[in-house]
């Protein structure tokens, strides 16, 4: 289901978050629907297209900072919180769920009191098994001692908005993991296949994935605005894979046969780590995996959106199209010919190297 252009047309509406890659996505689909668009967020890089994309209210600003929070939801119909740090684990645990709390009451307090509040919470508060067991909004939450920052720190928020519900009309939705093209600041899921497609992921941990497209997810939180029931949460998710069948999907999206890509156990995932950490501490760039990439990788995080489409008319677009198209994003936005033993390893077609010559690669 589409969402209701007539719903959309010229109403108010205020994104917090809305300079990060859901909230892009978001943003130009509401304006494509005639609303009128109001952003809040920090700052993109000085090459995102949306410091020059015409239709919206752009603000940059603190979502921590009430004030900028006040003005920017004031008189907006709808307000969509997509504010918050995406990140597996945090230097500063404390400052990491302080964030995420005071985004969710920052905007409550400062919305208008009848206007329609969507949270966007992750699947990952909803939990994870050690086993491929498809999970949903009723299951109980198993992971209370399993330090993942980002878990805990969403789920805390998450309960702040449906408490909120009981005076507030508070709508949550709980998003896969997002992948898609059009992410020039690269997200999480983005930064993850920028490095496959350079080469640099041989190997993956044991559990699994909801992968879902950004574009998608989008379209669901419109959804959840036009048709959500106040103090319900909605899984707006995709595919179920393992870590090893996205990689094989990232490899036929690019054309590519490997000679290999093995799933490893959690300990030698764990080892990895440790030397990634350690070279981390010693000046190199983003360890991964990291002791937490290693502790997500062990679980599957599966999860069923049938309550988003009974109750939203939420749809998901199949996997392999998704990776198409955020292939050939990456594609066009640097990413370099594979050479040495990348190129033995992961053998990409023998007209790669001439195509990329072609465009001045």
């Amino acid at each position: 289901m589409q969402p209701n252009r007539e719903f959309w047309s010229d109403r108010a509406v205020c994104v917090l978050g809305g300079t990060g890659f859901l909230g892009y996505h978001l943003v130009r689909q509401l304006r494509d629907r005639g609303a009128r668009v109001r952003i809040l967020g920090l700052p993109p890089s000085e090459n995102h297209p949306l410091r020059n994309e015409p239709g919206f209210d752009l603000r940059y600003g603190d979502i921590l900072h009430p004030d900028k929070v006040r003005d920017a939801v004031a008189a907006q119909s709808v307000v969509f919180n997509l504010a918050g740090v995406v990140s597996a684990t945090a230097k500063d645990p404390k400052k990491f769920h302080e964030i995420h709390l005071h985004a969710i009451r920052n905007a409550i307090a400062a919305a208008d009191p009848a206007a329609r509040i969507v949270h966007t919470s992750s699947v990952t508060v909803i939990g994870a098994s050690r086993r491929p067991e498809v999970l949903n909004e009723d299951s109980p939450f198993t992971l209370e001692r399993v330090r993942i920052d980002y878990v805990h720190a969403k789920r805390a928020a998450e309960k702040e908005a449906l408490a909120a519900a009981s005076s507030r009309d508070v709508v949550v939705v709980n998003p896969g993991y997002l992948i898609g093209p059009d992410d020039p600041d690269l997200s999480i899921m983005g930064w993850f296949c920028d490095r496959f497609w350079r080469g640099k992921v041989p190997f993956v941990g044991p559990g699994g994935l909801n992968l879902v497209d950004v574009r998608d997810v989008a379209t669901g939180h419109m959804l959840a605005a036009e048709r959500g029931q106040t103090g319900r949460r909605y899984v707006l998710g995709g595919e179920n894979r393992t870590q090893q069948e996205l990689l094989h999907l990232l490899a036929e999206a690019a054309g590519w046969r490997p000679r290999r890509l093995p799933r490893v156990p959690g300990w030698f995932l764990y080892s990895i780590a440790g030397i990634e950490e350690l070279l981390g501490k010693l000046g190199r760039k983003r360890p991964f995996p990291s002791f937490a990439d290693a502790r997500v990788g062990l679980y599957y995080w599966y999860y069923s959106s049938e309550r988003a489409a009974k109750e939203l008319g939420f749809t998901a677009r199949p996997l392999q199209e998704t990776l198409a198209d955020t292939f050939a994003w990456h594609q066009t936005h640097g990413l370099p010919t594979l050479h040495g033993w990348r190129r033995r390893w992961f053998r990409p077609p023998a007209t790669e190297l001439l195509g990329r010559v072609g465009r001045g690669a």
